[in-house]
């Protein structure tokens, strides 16, 4: 089962339902990284400042809000920390509506609201009203330092989550050109040609009938160019933690496949995937640090094997 995203509690009222939030949507484009055609190593994003070309160490890097074009104001990291919004473990449901009332533009982000521990009777009996009742609870949910509007109603044998963009997030199509000066009218024909054509193809919604294909052709392709080519490795130091992990035992067409972009292998879950990736910077920085220092004759004949094991990070 996957980790919570956040842990805290339902309430209103005298009611308070301890829950874990997880992911609902896990996102399945094919991502790429980019790479040396000369030596199929990663390719590294510096920090270069606009003005002399020079590249600029994360420690002189400050924050800035444009006020007018070309004018910034700064900002530090503590001043900002102070104005985030107070955390709360408590979701306080502060009205109930019609979720058939809430604009579908205004849905960002859906959970799963899982039950705490020895919350499930608290946790189903909140979930039995709202479906007795048809309405869904409106809340303010504190999740990564950043405060959202969210709805929550009943779902299958339970409960979900939806963060809410604010009304004044949202664009008005009065701002288009395109739809603010009404067009001509349409012809009545027309309208019952199409009428009769919606009409022909109407039919049950079943989520479950509709695929990816772009995403499923492109996953094909790259399976195929994997088993007939394999792929580039990745200089030892330059290989991602979980990937070394991985490479013992496994043979040359075997590397080949796991070593391919993150669809290839095996399609796996989205959170751990970008879990590697937010770890780079720090990695990066650490080999830096290695290039940096001269190494014995003796470390640098070390089989490859044997310094990933030795340098693997825990997970």
């Amino acid at each position: 089962m996957s980790r919570p995203v956040w842990t805290g509690s339902l309430g209103f009222g005298h009611m308070n339902v301890p829950v874990r939030l997880h992911g609902a949507v896990s996102p399945r484009q094919v991502q790429f990284n980019f790479l040396h055609d000369a030596d199929g190593a990663r390719i590294q994003q510096k920090r270069v400042c606009s003005a002399d070309g020079e590249e600029v160490p994360f420690e002189h890097v400050v924050k800035g809000y444009e006020i007018r074009p070309g004018r910034y104001v700064e900002v530090t990291r503590g001043e900002l920390e102070a104005l985030d919004p107070q955390a709360s473990r408590t979701v306080e449901l502060e009205d109930f509506v019609e979720l058939s009332e809430i604009d579908p533009i205004l849905f960002d982000t859906t959970y799963h609201v899982m039950p705490g521990e020895n919350a499930w009777k608290p946790f189903a009996t909140l979930a039995m009203a709202l479906r007795a009742s048809g309405r869904a609870g409106i809340g303010r949910l504190v999740m990564h330092q950043k405060g959202h509007l969210c709805v929550v109603w009943p779902h299958g044998r339970g409960l979900v989550l939806s963060t809410l963009h604010y009304a004044d997030e949202l664009l008005s199509q009065d701002s288009f050109p395109e739809v603010a000066v009404p067009g001509p009218r349409p012809d009545e024909r027309e309208v019952e040609a199409v009428l009769s054509a919606i009409e022909a193809r109407t039919v049950d919604f079943e989520p479950q009938r509709y695929h990816d294909t772009y995403r499923e052709r492109l996953l094909a392709f790259l399976e195929r160019r994997a088993r007939a080519e394999g792929m580039r490795e990745l200089p030892p130091e330059e290989a991602p933690a979980r990937e070394e992990e991985e490479a013992p035992r496994v043979s040359r067409a075997g590397r080949a496949t796991r070593r391919a972009p993150e669809a290839v292998r095996g399609e796996e879950g989205g959170a751990s995937s970008r879990g590697v990736l937010r770890l780079r910077p720090q990695q990066q920085a650490a080999r830096e640090v290695r290039k940096r220092t001269p190494r014995a004759k003796k470390t640098a004949r070390t089989p490859a094997r044997t310094r990933r094991k030795k340098g693997s990070p825990g997970r």
